[in-house]
């Protein structure tokens, strides 16, 4: 339920104006930890591609002018996912909505494990880009819906802490395993499953006190 259309005698223990749970409780509530655990996930997969974009096309043999622009594009192509979900998740369960990002991003990423040909580049664009640009989007409106506005500052600030920390593990693992293995296949496949895994974690949110 929103925080603003809570009926008068309905209790939730994470919204309305006089809540009295400190964020120590609130970060303990199991729905809290999927949701932290699915955006650490995420994060890990997109900054691992990022960064790592360029050196797998090239390995594959294809020009560095294209990576370039297929790197530029990512951002450009997330656009579509931040206006198209954020619509979406106005109108359905906001909870659908992100899961299906995470979905079409692990479909994505399992594309790209394949990537042999230039439309094949184009394909995992449409989908791995509106996937994170959507994502992104559907994390803080979930934040707020689900566990109410007074703690919401503090409560985004630990989940982007844990996705900072992703932020710097997905790259290094991507980058640790090619050295090991000569092979980038096998690190998008750990991702595209992690991330399809972590769409299950993302609808078992709940709220109030059915988060406990």
């Amino acid at each position: 339920s929103s925080p603003e259309g809570n009926d008068p005698g309905e209790k939730d223990e994470f919204q309305g104006p006089n809540t009295e749970v400190s964020l120590r409780e609130a970060i303990k509530q199991k729905s809290f930890l999927f949701l932290n655990v699915a955006e650490t996930v995420r994060m890990m997969a997109v900054t691992a591609v990022v960064v790592h974009l360029m050196p797998y096309l090239s390995s594959l043999g294809f020009q560095r002018s294209t990576g370039g622009v297929v790197a530029a594009a990512l951002p450009i192509v997330s656009i579509l996912g931040r206006f198209g979900f954020g619509w979406l998740g106005d109108r359905i369960d906001k909870r659908v909505a992100l899961g299906a990002t995470f979905l079409i991003m692990g479909a994505g990423l399992i594309l790209f494990s394949f990537v042999r040909d230039l439309w094949m580049i184009v394909l995992f664009l449409l989908l791995f880009s509106p996937g994170f640009g959507g994502s992104m989007v559907l994390r803080g409106a979930i934040l707020q819906e689900y566990f109410g506005r007074d703690l919401f500052g503090r409560m985004l600030g630990v989940i982007m802490g844990s996705a900072a920390v992703g932020g710097i593990v997905g790259p290094t693992l991507a980058g640790f395993v090619f050295d090991i293995t000569g092979n980038y296949q096998y690190v998008w496949f750990a991702f595209s499953g992690v991330i399809i895994l972590s769409s299950f974690l993302i609808l078992r949110i709940k709220t109030g006190s059915d988060a406990l």
